[in-house]
């Protein structure tokens, strides 16, 4: 178990604060959040890297130093950082040397790791005859290599195009379910979050705003900005909902529903102007405005109305998200 509890750092008029995390072992934890959230800072304490923070880490009762110290604790970066002068398989086996583990279990090891993140037959290749998602298969594989309890990985595929960034989010979703280790994720982006993830926290400004499991953040965010992170096209403060949809919710801060969730009907007394219509990856996004404010539909189906054209509207009320703070973010 990993336990954070009242971790906060300052330095360079940036904050972290009171962070409270409690990460049981084997899950694979998303901390999700845009540049300058703090993602990568809190990352670095629980990998013992920086240790001058107020609060507690302990990873199994220990402080992170002496996990990592004695090898339980294992970190994969943006950079591969290999080393340029050693093949795959020497920098695959640098770690195992230096703790002088004995030659055949290093050979055991190195060789089920290279099978493991799919380089077989690159072996006698150096960092410079490898392609970047080669590069950091072989940063992953010196990582798992040394049985960690604890794997930490930095934006590891940030660098990588779509295709590549696809496959090795593949690859480590493998090697989790078959190494069954505890892995923390730091990602700006929400799909590799959502598919990687048996839980996610949201960080902004240093504050942990959200945590839970892809599904409680994706149908119950609990504000805005995790809202509007997770994309929901729709966000109105309790007043302005009211008004659109000629309805009363209970007291909240704010009320958010998706755009698929609003479904054009061929009648209702809830109508709007056809202001902006735009086509996405096999959906129509359709904006119409209702009383000078504006709404998004989502829709697959092929939408035939015209800028103008007045259209009907309606949605479920099971579909409303009510969010109780009122911090915008």
């Amino acid at each position: 178990m990993i336990e954070i509890k009242r971790v906060s750092k300052s330095f360079s008029g940036f904050s972290l604060k009171n962070i409270n995390l409690f990460i049981e072992k084997g899950e694979f934890i998303g901390i999700l959040g845009q540049s300058g959230s703090g993602k990568s800072t809190l990352l670095n304490l629980v990998a013992g890297l920086d240790k001058d923070f107020i609060g507690e880490i302990l990873i199994d009762e220990k402080k992170p130093s002496k996990m990592i110290k004695d090898g339980e604790v294992a970190m994969v970066f943006q950079k591969d950082l290999l080393l340029p002068h050693l093949n795959v398989w020497e920098n695959i086996a640098f770690g195992l040397k230096i703790k002088k583990v004995n030659k055949g279990e290093i050979e055991k090891r190195v060789k089920e790791a290279i099978k493991d993140v799919d380089l077989v037959g690159k072996e006698k290749r150096f960092p410079n005859e490898l392609s970047g998602g080669e590069k950091q298969r072989v940063a992953i594989a010196r990582a798992i290599v040394t049985r960690p309890k604890i794997l930490l990985m930095d934006e590891p595929f940030s660098a990588l195009d779509f295709n590549l960034r696809d496959r090795m989010q593949k690859l480590v979703k493998k090697l989790h379910e078959k190494l069954k280790i505890t892995i923390i994720f730091v990602t700006h982006d929400r799909e590799e979050a959502f598919y990687l993830s048996t839980k996610i926290g949201v960080m902004f400004k240093g504050e942990l705003l959200d945590y839970g499991t892809p599904e409680s953040l994706y149908y119950r965010p609990k504000n805005v900005y995790t809202a509007k992170l997770l994309a929901v096209e729709n966000i109105f403060s309790k007043n302005i909902f009211e008004k659109i949809f000629q309805c009363e919710v209970k007291e909240c801060g704010f009320v958010a529903i998706r755009g698929r969730n609003i479904k054009i009907v061929d009648d209702s007394k809830l109508k709007g102007q056809v202001h902006e219509v735009n086509f996405k990856m096999g959906e129509y996004s359709i904006e119409i405005l209702v009383q000078n404010e504006k709404i998004t539909l989502v829709q697959e189906k092929e939408f035939t109305s015209k800028i103008g054209d007045v259209i009907s509207f309606d949605y479920d009320d099971k579909d409303k998200i009510l969010i109780e703070g009122v911090k915008k973010c």
